[in-house]
């Protein structure tokens, strides 16, 4: 069984998301058999850092509320978040392009550590407030998981993969994705969105089945 996953580093429900697959996998029984893909997608392709702006003042702006209410909301969310297993502090994320951190990605993809170079990234942006646009930032993340930073700074500064990462948003586009995260299970059977442990264990089982009698 294949998973391809659509997402971004800066989507909240993405990192929940794969915390619910996850979760879904470990009782899974034939987890050992399941193969993640991870693809890029830019939730925010405009977004650029600004050092001073708050995550709530950027939700704000972007949604048309008052901080208040977008600060509410946010606090709302990684509250929820809690329960799934992730953290995440508004308070200190920060808003940036992560086109540069997709263009990594790819490179991580092709290391066998595209996982790993996600699930990293999604607590960097989330939980420790890591600027993700920034080179510096995005070659020590890399290391961290045992990636070449010599290689990754390249990339980053050459523009590499750039064809790869439109790739995979073309291919979101001709799938009819209109949000991430979005998971297509062996090419055919596709969940959009942070949906329930449960119900991911039960498509799971429900796929594994079908593929088996189709055979």
């Amino acid at each position: 069984m294949k998973i391809t996953i659509w997402s971004d580093f800066v989507c909240p429900f993405c990192f929940i998301g794969q915390a619910h697959l996850d979760a879904a996998l470990e009782n899974f029984e034939h987890k050992d058999d399941v193969e993640v893909e991870y693809k890029s997608y830019l939730l925010m392709p405009d977004a650029e850092y600004q050092p001073g702006l708050s995550y709530y003042e950027f939700f704000a702006d972007k949604f048309g509320m008052t901080v208040e209410k977008a600060e509410k909301q946010l606090k709302q969310q990684a509250e929820s978040a809690k329960a799934s297993g992730v953290v995440m502090n508004h308070d200190i994320a920060k808003i940036a392009n992560t086109f540069d951190g997709h263009r990594a990605f790819q490179y991580a993809k092709d290391q066998g550590k595209g996982t790993d170079f996600f699930k990293r990234f999604y607590a960097a942006h989330f939980t420790e407030g890591e600027v993700l646009s920034d080179t510096d930032t995005i070659v020590r993340i890399s290391e961290e998981i045992g990636l070449d930073g010599n290689a990754v700074r390249n990339v980053v500064e050459n523009a590499e993969n750039t064809d790869k990462v439109q790739e995979d948003i073309s291919q979101a586009r001709q799938l009819g994705v209109q949000g991430v995260p979005f998971f297509l299970v062996n090419d055919k059977y596709s969940i959009s969105g942070a949906q329930p442990v449960e119900l991911f264990q039960q498509a799971l089982n429900q796929i594994w089945q079908e593929e088996q009698t189709a055979e």
